[in-house]
């Protein structure tokens, strides 16, 4: 108790503004939702349903009941509003229209032929919200992430055109062909002038104002010309019910549910339109999160998608089971009502109960509500949609990802939604494919010059690998290699390799390719590195592949590509040092013979030391020196080889340089004074000669030119890395 009167009261006078506020925008909100609703359902039950708008209006206003306190009471987000949606209508129609017909031509009569619409639209609601549910529970609400752009704009291009074809089917009972075009000339003005008032004033009027009462102004406005026509013309209210101007429904109480009828329906032309039942299911989920984002991205707030897929998924499970038609999330109106302000559940549920005020106690107000007028705003929903997606996002891509949503917009017109959205698809995808192939991934290009394995050399092997360095051609891949990319860059590597004069002396020898950076290739493309390889075996070079996962090696071989000769390396470094060793091997023969003999590998300038050097045997893996240890020597390597070893946090050891024989080691903690950087260990058995730091003193005392000529190498040396260091930086950029 104390707890609580320690709790802020909120004033009453803000509480009682809140409830005004959140009572007038509900009550506007079920206007609109109730008009949508009728909208939406003259346009399923138009043309050939036009008779049964009796029978099939009153499942719309179902679902504006249902869906409308459902998702109130279940969003994440607390002013949502919910209800019928002109995506889901939009296929609808198509639906109805195509099970009227089955129905129809296989003998069934009218009576069949409405049962089986009713029981297709309770069976695609429920169907959906299973759909939507499911990848709520899963946890797949990030899935629109995957729609190619350009294929969401064609689908909501197609579906405004099918929008305002069904205003034109609200109208004159007819679709949209060139042959039924003369019909809107033909019309009377008492059905034109109400439609392109409400159409033509809410385009302009929201383009000018986003004030909440604009809309419900002009629809009234719309809804006054009519009957103001009606006078004038000296018609009267049943008059214009006779010639299909207004809408003569029966009371929602005598409502015969889709599943009491279960038994004048036939399932056959049902289940013949699965497919488009679950288009119904896929579009619906990509309004939900198209929807979901945007009011997101409008209001600043983080959006469950997943939530609201779930909240939308019960909306229509439950719509479904009491006949109602597919809905969900409404991004325009919930967009009114947070601008009017407000922010809690209370305006959705009372927009919902306004709903069923009218719905259940009220129904002949619906019949008031011109034709003319429902189909002036399915006109603005449709031309709006088309003015975003057709013209807008002209400005918004580039022309060859624009193309794709006019010929979306076309076939959906043409063959229906799925066939739109499946050929946007296909289409979007060949279009990655190619601007795919079109990405450079040959990271980088060198030769011996532009890099080196983390083996010291002596200056005279630097220079003879500089000499050869045009025998190396190597390339770095990146990304993920298809058919495509890889046949392109086999022509490149082929244009270096098979090139007039590559044969000659400077000709290349090795061809190197590293997948380091490669996450992955498909298996057609293998096929051109088999290619490569016999490539290389016509241009007489070896191929060596570094950095092969494991994946890709068990591809390589199953495309035969061991069969072409290549060389494979775990790493970049690895592959290197071995094709250095053997460019050297064919420049250097006195080298090797003198290491051979026991000949010391010191230098001729140098060997006025060996009197001062102690020699040194180590084992395979025996340190030189560890890290941390005091730098008070300088090490000749004389025969076998050494490495630079770091240990790294958690045990791992990296190699950062190898030391073979004629090498030195070990100088830059001598000059600095500093303690050892890194292990040194012998690869194999090594014999190295150490010149201490205090023998290294005195000579500068005693023999300052023996001395000279040590610190003269060691500046040469330092002098053939930096020049290698520069090569590789230079190659990089």
């Amino acid at each position: 108790m104390e707890a609580a009167k320690n709790v802020p009261r909120i004033p009453t006078s803000i509480q009682q503004s809140t409830l005004s506020v959140d009572t007038l925008a509900s009550s506007l909100i079920a206007v609109l939702t109730l008009c949508y609703a009728v909208g939406y359902g003259a346009m399923i039950f138009s043309g050939g349903l036009a008779p049964w708008a009796q029978n099939g209006l009153p499942t719309a206003l179902i679902s504006c009941v249902v869906v409308s306190l459902v998702v109130a009471l279940t969003t994440s987000v607390p002013f949502m509003v919910g209800g019928p949606d002109s995506n889901a209508a939009a296929l609808l129609a198509g639906l109805a229209a195509g099970v009227a017909m089955d129905v129809r031509n296989g003998g069934g009569g009218d009576r069949a032929a409405l049962a089986s619409v009713l029981v297709t639209l309770a069976v695609a609601s429920v169907s959906t919200g299973v759909v939507l549910y499911a990848l709520g529970r899963w946890k797949h609400g990030n899935a629109i992430q995957y729609i190619p752009f350009p294929v969401v704009g064609g689908f909501l291009a197609g579906t405004g055109f099918l929008i305002v074809e069904g205003a034109f089917r609200i109208i004159t009972n007819e679709p949209i062909t060139f042959a039924t075009l003369p019909e809107l000339i033909r019309l009377p003005w008492i059905e034109v002038a109400p439609a392109l008032l409400v159409a033509v004033g809410l385009l302009v009027g929201t383009r000018l104002t986003k004030r909440i009462g604009l809309m419900p102004l002009v629809i009234v406005l719309g809804i006054v010309v009519f009957y103001a026509g009606l006078r004038v013309s000296g018609q009267s209210v049943d008059g214009a019910r006779r010639m299909g101007l207004l809408f003569h429904l029966e009371s929602i109480r005598n409502l015969r549910l889709p599943f009491t009828q279960l038994h004048d329906a036939w399932f056959a032309p049902i289940f013949a339109h699965a497919t488009e039942i679950l288009a119904v299911a896929a579009v619906s989920a990509m309004t939900v999160l198209l929807s979901a984002t945007g009011i997101g991205l409008s209001t600043a707030r983080d959006i469950d998608f997943n939530q609201e897929l779930r909240s939308a998924g019960f909306a229509n499970v439950a719509t479904g089971l009491v006949g109602g038609i597919v809905g969900y999330q409404s991004m325009s109106r919930t967009l009114m009502i947070w601008r009017a302000g407000v922010t809690s559940r209370r305006a959705g549920v009372l927009s919902g109960l306004f709903c069923l005020i009218v719905v259940v106690g009220f129904p002949g107000l619906i019949e008031l509500i011109p034709k003319p007028v429902l189909a002036g705003l399915q006109l603005y929903l449709g031309s709006a949609m088309l003015i975003d997606w057709l013209f807008k996002s002209f400005k918004r891509l580039p022309w060859h990802e624009y193309l794709l949503i006019p010929l979306i917009m076309v076939i959906i017109g043409s063959y229906g939604i799925v066939a739109g959205v499946a050929f946007g698809v296909v289409a979007a995808s060949l279009l990655f494919v190619v601007r795919y192939g079109r990405v450079k991934f040959i990271r980088s290009e060198f030769n011996g010059a532009g890099r080196r394995s983390h083996v010291e050399r002596t200056v005279e092997q630097n220079r003879l690998l500089d000499q050869q360095a045009a025998r190396l051609y190597g390339v770095g891949l990146q990304g993920f290699l298809f058919f495509g990319t890889a046949y392109s860059i086999l022509t490149h590597i082929r244009s270096r390799i098979e090139a007039p004069g590559a044969s000659g002396v400077s000709g290349v020898r090795f061809v190197l390719v590293d997948f380091s950076q490669v996450h992955g290739v498909d298996a057609s493309s293998t096929a051109s590195f088999v290619r490569l390889g016999q490539a290389c075996v016509r241009a007489g070079a070896q191929l060596v592949l570094t950095g092969l996962p494991a994946p890709l090696q068990v591809w390589f071989r199953k495309g035969g590509l061991p069969a072409q000769g290549a060389r494979e390396f775990h790493d970049l470094d690895t592959g290197l040092e071995w094709i250095e060793e053997r460019l050297l091997e064919n420049a250097q023969g006195g080298a090797q013979k003198a290491e051979e003999s026991g000949e010391s590998r010191l230098p001729e300038s140098l060997r006025g030391l060996l009197p001062y050097l102690e020699p040194i045997a180590l084992s395979a893996g025996e340190f030189l020196f560890r890290q941390a240890d005091p730098g008070d020597s300088v090490y000749f390597v004389d025969s076998g080889r050494v490495t630079v070893a770091l240990t790294l946090a958690g045990g791992k050891t990296i190699r950062l340089r190898s030391f073979g024989a004629g090498t030195i080691v070990g100088e830059m903690a001598v000059y600095t004074g500093t303690n050892r950087s890194a292990d040194v260990v012998a690869d194999v058995p090594t014999a190295v000669l150490r010149l201490p730091l205090a023998t290294l003193k005195r000579l500068e005392a005693d023999e300052p030119a023996l001395a000279s000529q040590f610190h003269e190498f060691v500046v040469r040396v330092l002098a053939a890395r930096l020049a290698v260091a520069n090569e590789q930086i230079r190659a990089a950029y």
